[in-house]
């Protein structure tokens, strides 16, 4: 069965009952710390695991309702894929319900569920101009459509027809993309005692599995996974839309901070000056000059920057986008089409939000041009809409490019065709992949070889199906194989007896052990003809359980022994010797009591010492004799 998995909000005004309730569904308290027990109110967001069904499985972010907590409660919805505005039943929308109520819809939170708490202390009258008081909220916004539901988290009336409501909203409600880069916007970090820095936050897209290498910016840390988690529940791997725990080795805890954010290497922009278009609140009354300072906030970053206007010299609330510039005092990771909130620092109030254009941004002149300019790059050209897609998808047909960037096909055609002949994409297997896809696939295969080469230099290398599987970013398999094809051509890599390995890579002992298995190796040779079983000889060194297996198949696949039984191997030399003694007292033939009278050993060890002699070639049996080859 295909699990789903979402990320629900909860937002709403301070003490309007959203811990209450995330209790009452998921029966978790959130309210973890010292302070938020004693004061009774919300800090730091919160998250409670919400398994709904077999098929569906949630995150609960409990985020704080304090006007002075807006950056938490900013940080706590970036990524939710469901919110459920909480309204207290005795007290109706308040500020901090319309303060996040924008936010939300400035962030493009498309799916959400109105819940009016507390319904017990309620009459019908009170409810019905409750109901009035939202619907003056909501009005012509995407939240009018959103149903309410009067619920009391102490009672826990209401509460199972909320549950399956929530299970009937995610049911329609597509995932989060686990195909593409990897991206987890940092929340939390903190030390574990013997295991190093661990991080927290909600896997915005892609995939992460334990051995990743990934990039920390924009601290410039590299990193690798150690550990995983899932709700405190160990995994080999996380995907788009799971709250996840992350042991790194590698980046310490002093150099990183909530707004950092943990990717794949080489794909997301670091920077320091990014173009938007914003929509400014209803709310918001002021006004702004030119290059007033402001708050940017995206992902779990807050930063501050200079707002830059290209068609006024004062910001004033319209209905109007507009295009304008941040500048920031500090580097921070987004990308096209990431949503923002902008607030001013004091008074503190929300000024407005809405989406990046380009995260790469440069200086412009005032005017109208860069207003046309900024609005075409907002637009798209149907070249970086095709280039997007590809981006975001991996590996896609024609057919799929069709359906997915509402290009007419005659006209797609010829755009493909120039985006092939400028060598900005390449089509494999009637698939078509973009270069900077094709670079960072073919990256992601040498790294991964590499850390499993530091990992495990007892092995050959990694078996081909499974680097084809491991495979991110959407591709297909007859993508991925083509892909990786093309780097044994040039030499990139190499395959023996089908496991990939780097060119230079011979399989050895690991530094640490390799005296201790050298003499493994002398003691099974001293042992001769009749050698006790390996696991024996390789706990008398002391070496670790875990290195056996290896230890053994690397016996076996570098020809320094042979398999007698599964427990028990002779060594090479030893066996190489018993063959030329037996050839030269018996140059024709021999019955195994002939053997035994050359070799001195008993039948225990002969009869498997012989089988070894047929396998290799060495001899062929005719019912009771054995003849040389």
């Amino acid at each position: 069965m295909t699990i789903n998995y979402y990320t629900i909000g909860m937002a709403g005004h301070i003490d309007h009952g959203k811990t209450t309730l995330t209790k009452a569904l998921s029966g978790v308290d959130t309210d973890t710390l010292k302070e938020e027990k004693s004061r009774k109110i919300t800090i730091e967001p919160g998250f409670a695991p919400f398994p709904l069904t077999d098929s569906i499985h949630t995150s609960i972010v409990d985020v704080p309702g304090h006007e002075k907590l807006i950056r938490q409660m900013i940080a706590g919805v970036a990524g939710i894929d469901l919110v459920l505005l909480v309204i207290a039943g005795d007290e109706g929308v308040m500020p901090q319900t319309r303060e996040h109520f924008e936010i939300l819809s400035f962030l493009e939170i498309q799916n959400g569920i109105i819940v009016v708490t507390k319904s017990d202390l309620v009459d019908d009258d009170m409810k019905y101009l409750i109901e009035d008081d939202i619907s003056e909220l909501i009005k012509d916004s995407v939240f009018q459509s959103f149903n309410i539901h009067f619920v009391d988290s102490v009672s826990m009336n209401g509460i199972d027809d909320l549950k399956k409501a929530i299970a009937a909203h995610l049911a329609n409600t597509n995932t989060r993309t686990s195909s593409g880069p990897f991206r987890l916007p940092i929340d939390h970090i903190f030390t574990v005692k013997g295991q190093g820095t661990v991080i927290r936050g909600t896997v915005y897209e892609g995939e992460v599995h334990e051995g990743d290498e990934l990039d920390i910016q924009p601290a410039g840390e590299k990193v690798k996974v150690r550990k995983l988690q899932v709700h405190k529940q160990n995994v080999q791997s996380a995907m788009a839309g799971q709250r996840a725990a992350i042991n790194l080795s590698g980046g310490s805890k002093n150099d990183l901070r909530r707004g950092h954010v943990l990717l794949t290497p080489g794909v997301f922009s670091v920077t320091e000056t990014v173009d938007l278009v914003l929509n400014t609140s209803k709310e918001w009354t002021s006004k702004l000059k030119q290059r007033t300072q402001i708050k940017f906030y995206t992902g779990t970053a807050e930063v501050m920057g200079k707002l830059i206007l290209f068609d006024r010299n004062e910001l004033e609330h319209t209905p109007d986008q507009i295009f304008c510039q941040v500048r920031l005092n500090e580097p921070i990771v987004t990308k096209r089409g990431d949503r923002f909130i902008i607030r001013r620092p004091s008074p503190e109030e929300t000024i407005g939000g809405g989406a990046v254009i380009d995260p790469n941004g440069t200086t412009y002149k005032f005017g109208q041009d860069t207003v046309r300019m900024l609005q075409e790059k907002f637009e798209g050209t149907p070249e970086e809409r095709v280039l997007h897609t590809l981006q975001k998808n991996g590996s896609l047909t024609l057919e799929e490019l069709v359906k997915l960037t509402d290009i007419e096909e005659n006209s797609l055609n010829k755009i493909m065709q120039e985006l092939v002949d400028q060598h900005s994409i390449v089509c494999l297997q009637g698939y078509y992949i973009d270069k900077v896809t094709i670079e960072r696939s073919e990256t992601e295969i040498i790294q991964k070889l590499k850390a499993f080469h530091d990992d495990y230099p007892l092995r050959q290398g990694i078996p081909l199906a499974e680097v084809v599987q491991s495979l991110k970013g959407g591709l297909h398999q007859k993508v991925r194989r083509t892909l990786i094809d093309k780097l044994i051509q040039t030499s990139s890599i190499k395959i023996t007896d089908q496991f990939l390995h780097l060119p230079a890579f011979e399989s050895h002992y690991p530094t640490k052990w390799e005296k201790r298995m050298s003499q493994v190796v002398k003691n099974l040779e001293e042992k001769k003809l009749e050698p006790d079983d390996l696991f024996s000889i390789y706990q008398e060194q002391q070496l670790p359980e875990d290195l056996f297996s290896d230890f053994k198949y690397f016996l076996i696949n570098q020809d320094k022994a042979l398999v007698l039984s599964d427990d028990v191997l002779i060594g090479k030399n030893s066996f190489d010797s018993a063959v030329e003694l037996l050839k030269s007292k018996k140059e024709q033939s021999f019955t195994v009591q002939e053997a035994k009278s050359v070799l001195h050993t008993s039948r225990k060890f002969l009869i498997p010492i012989l089988e070894c002699m047929d396998a290799k070639g060495y001899t062929e049996r005719d019912a009771n004799l054995r003849k040389w080859v």
